[in-house]
């Protein structure tokens, strides 16, 4: 489920996957939820020069998309990176994995 709502201030979007612990199986996801904080933020799928404030919907998205598949996130030195703890305003740099999140991914599956 995809949606939008009042979440905890200070949380942009949030995500929780349920998986069933299989021998010899990582991750196997059964079931996830994401819900964007609509209530607290706004959110564009265009970000302009004149963008303020604003969260870039598909960078949020491809962000909470990692959660869903199983990655955490990664902090200082890496804010390049879709999973990086902070999200940006008006930025669309976490729309596409980074080689550390491709990483990540491949180890996991």
């Amino acid at each position: 489920m995809w949606d939008g709502g009042d979440l905890k201030s200070g949380v942009v979007a949030s995500t929780c996957s349920y998986t069933w612990a299989m021998p010899g199986v990582k991750n196997d996801l059964r079931e996830a939820d994401v819900c964007f904080n609509t209530h607290d933020y706004d959110f564009t799928n265009k970000p302009t020069s004149s963008c303020s404030n604003k969260y870039d919907i598909r960078s949020v998205g491809t962000h909470e998309a990692g959660h869903v598949f199983g990655l955490g996130h990664v902090g200082s030195g890496h804010s390049n990176l879709t999973m990086y703890t902070n999200s940006f305003t008006c930025k669309t740099i976490a729309r596409i994995l980074g080689k550390g999140d491709v990483l990540a991914l491949r180890s996991i599956y």
